[in-house]
């Protein structure tokens, strides 16, 4: 599989599973929040682009990685040409029809690598919000080499991006952040010919990389050093079609927040549908089986519950919560001898005596023998009953 078409796959991926949730730098799963954090960001790119050019706005603006245009339709209004790309065909689907009545405005689907479609020198502005560090880094200097042959000449790219210790995932990663040293910025603005005029910082802390990320001014001053068929052998390199495992966790996470949001918002049956991606994303996690199972106990939903819960401990067997509720579910059902079965696992585990699971073992082991107990009597009770019955 080609860079191009993991990126393209794995960004149609989310956008079925909500779109305005990954454009919208996960803020709440709404249109309310998803508005105004659009309102917010082109406030912000508009107050910094405006020193960048002196207050010379106008001309034609590229949103790359546009999305379903959260950025690109408000931003619309302050240019006579408007133009978003993504490599997702179902975002720009989408974008095209939410934004269709605007008419400076314009959605192409792109490759993932190059603006092939786009004129030489035809760009005053580009834009580009959280897009770049998700991208590898043979990619991001591809993009580089293409902004330096579409923008004009004292046109101004105005982009967010990580500045700090370096740090990049793996080549294939397309939702890791990618942090970038100083000298590797100076590169990248090298390939297209830019000079920095300016940067600020976001309000935002990443409490795992423990930086901030940052808004980059860089002007056209020169032609570009080097071209998109110079990194034509890259950009076709094979990668696996695997998620890496940074990628996968970060997915695996924000699609547990957002069924946490469907469910809060009292859409079920989405927060159902955003869990069962959840558990593809990554089958050797528990949380989504378990809080899916927990939604399908909550709708009497046994025997759906029962399923989930059965391959989460195919998946799991050596986490104890599967086992537990399993055996839960067969005592409310008063099948004793199955719950005692599915209790043995937990011993097997290595439990600390005072942990939570063991305490819930022990609880459940109790209730085992007392209703295993009394359902035995009453078998007694009754077979009597049958006896002294047939002898009367």
């Amino acid at each position: 599989m080609k860079i191009q078409e993991k990126m393209k796959r794995d960004w149609d991926r989310r956008a079925e599973a909500d779109p305005y949730y990954w454009v919208a730098a996960t803020q709440e799963a709404d249109l309310e929040s998803y508005h105004a954090s659009a309102e917010k960001d082109c406030s912000h790119f508009m107050e910094g682009l405006k020193s960048a050019l002196n207050d010379q706005i106008g001309g034609a603006l590229l949103d790359l990685g546009c999305g379903i245009g959260r950025m690109t339709a408000p931003l619309a209004i302050h240019f006579e040409r408007t133009v978003g790309v993504d490599v997702s065909p179902i975002m720009i689907e989408q974008a095209q029809n939410l934004h269709s009545a605007i008419s400076n405005l314009e959605f192409m689907v792109n490759s993932g690598a190059d603006l092939s479609t786009l004129t030489d020198q035809s760009f005053r502005v580009i834009c580009s919000y959280s897009v770049l560090p998700h991208l590898p880094p043979d990619v991001v200097q591809a993009y580089f080499s293409e902004f330096g042959r579409i923008l004009e000449l004292g046109g101004v790219i105005r982009y967010q991006f990580w500045v700090g210790p370096k740090h990049h995932p793996e080549d294939h990663d397309t939702l890791g952040i990618h942090v970038y040293e100083e000298n590797e910025v100076t590169q990248l603005h090298k390939i297209a010919g830019l000079e920095e005029v300016s940067r600020e910082e976001i309000d935002y802390f990443d409490p795992i990389l423990k930086l901030q990320p940052v808004w980059i001014n860089a002007r056209k001053v020169s032609s570009n050093s080097q071209t998109i068929s110079d990194l034509e052998q890259d950009l076709n390199r094979e990668v696996t079609s695997e998620l890496s495992d940074e990628e996968r966790r970060l997915e695996y996470d924000l699609m547990l927040h957002l069924a946490l949001r469907y469910e809060a918002q009292d859409r079920r049956p989405e927060a159902e549908g955003i869990l069962e991606r959840a558990s593809q994303v990554d089958r050797k996690r528990p949380e989504a089986y378990l809080h899916w199972a927990e939604l399908r106990i909550g709708q009497d939903d046994v025997k759906g519950a029962l399923m989930l819960l059965e391959e989460l401990t195919t998946q799991c067997p050596h986490l104890p919560q599967g086992w537990l509720l399993r055996a839960q579910v067969a005592l409310g059902e008063d099948r004793y001898l199955e719950a005692n079965e599915l209790l043995k696992p937990v011993t097997q585990l290595g439990l600390a005596d005072d942990s939570p699971e063991m305490d819930m073992y022990r609880s459940l082991k109790r209730e085992v023998t007392t209703g295993h107990l009394a359902s035995m009597k009453s078998k007694h009770q009754r077979k009597k009953k049958k006896t002294k019955k047939g002898r009367s």
